[in-house]
């Protein structure tokens, strides 16, 4: 809804992370994985435009799951059967999903080689 408070606007917000928190594995795994990629980080203390990079990721594929679950949401009430072209629009989205998911791992990857490096 237009023009609500900014305490309203934010409680939808968590509102929303919450609900795909409780649906989504998949939510949650991304949720281990980015912890544990936090905590690695954490011990072997890379730069700040590592960190940078591997928050930008994280939150990116956040972002996507988050993006994904809405459109699955959206796609099932609208059409609960099974559609080839809904069908479609899911895969696609879980192809975003995982390709930022591999992408957030490469860079972990990197960050993680390259403060060995040094």
């Amino acid at each position: 809804m237009k023009n609500q408070a900014i305490h309203k606007k934010l409680a939808n917000a968590f509102s929303g992370i919450h609900f795909t928190f409780q649906t989504e594995n998949n939510f949650r795994i991304h949720i281990l994985v980015a912890s544990l990629l936090v905590v690695l980080m954490i011990i072997i203390q890379p730069s700040l435009t590592w960190w940078a990079l591997l928050l930008l990721s994280i939150g990116l594929v956040f972002a996507a799951e988050l993006a994904n679950t809405a459109i699955e949401t959206l796609a099932d009430h609208l059409h609960p059967d099974l559609h080839p072209s809904i069908g479609k629009v899911k895969d696609i989205m879980a192809g975003m999903v995982l390709v930022l998911s591999i992408t957030a791992g490469l860079v972990g990857v990197l960050a993680f080689f390259d403060t060995l490096v040094q």
